[in-house]
């Protein structure tokens, strides 16, 4: 009888432990928080939510494909590539946890993936279809709110690129032009493009993009490689050229 005792309330225990868990695990999303608890167990009870563990190496999505659900990325590290309309240059960086995809073209005229992602270690994830996100943007006041934030800020970012003053040297405008083309202005990233490219993109001779990229590297805010720009930490770039 104490065993079976045992057995119940430890059981009840795990049930309690594993619901808490999912709710910080959602919580700690950008369209969940500010959810009550009621809210979120109405959630996990009338919602379907595939959460899954992906290998390192594995795609997770590919850039140009249809976008029909939203992943969220709970755990792990994602990487990021986006090439160009021609495929001649692309642009690798790793992305920040928790992470969203595919929530800025989940609706509208282009709904396609802008970059194909990749887990770099193993990952954890949540997918949600277009179907329950329109139900949860609906029922839920707060996640559309939250939706709705999410997309402003994305907005927002593009307006102050496209209205920044003009660099008055070839290594800033180099520098915007890295600026324009990734996802977030912080951590490591690597352009695969060739001075060639580059130099056709900024109207510029490609020996002058060379020399003002070896005097990027010399002041240690990048590393060159044969059609590879490193950036370690690009914070820090902007934070030296403005």
């Amino acid at each position: 009888m104490f065993i079976t005792h045992f057995s119940s309330t430890f059981a009840h225990s795990f049930v309690r432990m594993m619901e808490q868990t999912m709710f910080d695990t959602l919580l700690s999303l950008p369209l969940f928080q500010g959810l009550g608890h009621a809210d979120l167990t109405r959630i996990l009870e009338s919602t379907h939510l595939r959460f899954e563990t992906l290998a390192p190496e594995t795609q997770l999505v590919w850039q140009d494909d249809l976008c029909d659900e939203v992943l969220f990325i709970l755990e792990g590290q994602v990487r990021s590539v986006t090439a160009s309309a021609d495929r001649s240059w692309s642009v690798e960086e790793q992305l920040p946890v928790p992470a969203m995809l595919g929530h800025e073209v989940l609706y509208g005229s282009t709904r396609s993936y802008p970059s194909s992602a990749y887990a770099a270690t193993a990952v954890r994830l949540l997918r949600v279809n277009k179907r329950t996100i329109a139900a949860l943007t609906g029922y839920f006041e707060v996640f559309r709110i939250n939706v709705l934030n999410a997309l402003s800020a994305m907005i927002a970012r593009q307006r102050q690129l496209q209205w920044m003053l003009a660099p008055q040297t070839l290594e800033g405008r180099i520098i915007h032009f890295m600026r324009m083309h990734i996802q977030r202005p912080a951590g490591p990233k690597s352009f695969h493009v060739s001075m060639q490219t580059l130099g056709a993109y900024l109207g510029e001779d490609s020996r002058y993009v060379s020399k003002a990229l070896h005097r990027l590297e010399q002041q240690g805010l990048l590393h060159l490689e044969r059609r590879i720009i490193h950036v370690p930490a690009f914070e820090n770039i902007i934070k030296e050229t403005l």
